[in-house]
């Protein structure tokens, strides 16, 4: 068996055993270079692709960061293209993949894209679509996905999430990334955060026996706690751009989406939090709204709000619950005018997704009552004792001066109470607001979340 947190960022790269949870876990990325001054070896790193082409994509920002250094690198041994989105926004969506693949000549042999999470998102689906391998350099510590295996995209308005590939190598130079801008270094912080949120789902949904197709495992969950726990104890210096501070929450970033490809699932990196953040995203998209705010910025906010769910149940008494009989009815047609309201043309799909699990009977409400009843317990225990409060969280976000409320996102009450009500609906996934839910306490715990930042 292997010991996960033994090994190095390199070591995991290259694992593929038979882990004590009953599943097999790989991971197969050639190089990972994390440090100052690394970009200088770029060209040893892509050594095998040496006298054939590529592909280099940028946008307008990245490309002014490290694009010209990447070209000046590459100009005396390899063969390249270059394509730069001129895109003020850049949404990785139908538009944005059409643009990219009217790029690739049929001869590209590696895809070299230099940015962060929307262009790594976009890449690694192109790259799983063509067979081309790509390999990425990092501008900002901004997100966990370099390493993982998925690409959230927007589909129809909802944010879905598609099979991708590894990148075959990930460069990421903190001369580079410590003068990202400070935005961008707070949202890596919100992204490793929600894994706090996360992996306390994940654990309820084995708990519970309702993991569906996202299988839970003791290791995984473990090296992501540690890589949050690197990324926690980093965060102080984050406001003074150290640049081993920048390492460690790279570092930290990396081996959360390490756990995602382990798991060939995105569980241990994303939960209620993040599904809170997808809806929102999805309202400001289908409003139009810009924002200079990135997943992870909304993501350390939704997770205070998921902090604040827990900590609203689970300092309830459950045979108080239960004798409430707050948890028997459901209201379908009032369910279903919320999710025409909510999700408008997209509600169909929802409902495809969501309708037949329904909880529609007294008697299976009985029953969910029962199972939550008889593991009120050991939910408590592994998924919350743990977990930081919510005001510790906000301190440390303060702290590095970082958001933490959702009106600075530019979310009003409206659409924060609504992203926690109706969030749940976009993946079938079980995690606390469900749990809520299932205990007919959904809207009062939403309302105690609303009153405290609005």
């Amino acid at each position: 068996m292997v010991n996960l947190k033994e090994q190095s960022i390199e070591k995991l790269t290259k694992l593929d055993f038979k882990c004590t949870c009953g599943y097999r876990h790989t991971v197969s990325i050639d190089n990972i270079r994390i440090g100052s001054g690394v970009l200088q070896e770029l060209p040893e790193i892509l050594g095998q692709y040496k006298g054939k082409k590529l592909l280099v994509v940028a946008d307008k920002n990245t490309f002014k960061v490290a694009g010209q250094q990447v070209i000046d690198l590459l100009s005396n041994e390899f063969v390249f293209n270059i394509f730069i989105y001129q895109d003020d926004h850049l949404v990785a969506d139908a538009n944005s993949l059409g643009t990219f693949l009217m790029e690739l000549d049929d001869d590209i042999s590696l895809i070299l894209t230099i940015g962060s999470g929307t262009l790594n998102d976009i890449t690694r689906y192109v790259s799983a679509r063509t067979k081309i391998p790509y390999a990425i350099v990092t501008t900002a510590p901004s997100m966990d996905g370099y390493t993982s295996i998925v690409s959230p995209l927007i589909r129809n308005g909802i944010k879905t999430t598609f099979n991708g590939v590894y990148p075959v190598a990930i460069v990421g130079d903190t001369q580079i990334m410590k003068d990202a801008p400070m935005h961008m270094l707070h949202a890596g912080l919100g992204d490793v955060l929600g894994k706090y949120t996360g992996l306390a789902d994940w654990r309820m949904s084995k708990i519970m026996g309702l993991e569906a197709d996202e299988p839970y495992c003791d290791n995984i969950s473990n090296l992501v706690e540690d890589a949050v726990k690197k990324c926690v104890d980093a965060a102080p210096k984050l406001s003074s751009r150290d640049e081993d501070t920048i390492q460690a929450i790279m570092e930290g970033l990396i081996l959360s989406g390490l756990c995602i490809g382990l798991a060939d699932h995105s569980r241990p990196a994303s939960g209620s939090e993040h599904q809170i953040s997808h809806y929102i995203e999805m309202i400001f998209l289908q409003e139009n709204i810009s924002s200079k705010w990135l997943h992870g910025n909304k993501v350390g906010v939704a997770t205070l709000a998921t902090l604040h769910a827990y900590d609203y149940l689970f300092n309830k008494d459950i045979k108080e619950i239960r004798k409430s009989a707050s948890y028997k009815e459901f209201d379908k047609d009032r369910w279903i005018k919320r999710i025409e309201r909510c999700f408008g043309q997209m509600a169909d799909e929802i409902f495809q997704l969501k309708e037949k699990d329904l909880l529609l009977e007294v008697e299976e409400r009985e029953k969910r009552m029962d199972l939550i009843e008889s593991k009120w317990e050991e939910i408590k225990e592994r998924c919350y004792v743990n977990l930081p409060s919510a005001d510790q969280l906000m301190e440390l976000l303060k702290d590095v001066g970082a958001i933490y409320s959702p009106k600075e996102l530019g979310v009003d009450r409206e659409l924060f109470r609504d992203s926690l009500i109706v969030a749940k609906e976009i993946r079938k996934r079980y995690g606390i607001m469900q749990l809520l839910d299932d205990l007919g306490m959904l809207e009062e715990a939403v309302d105690y979340i609303v009153d405290k930042y609005y």
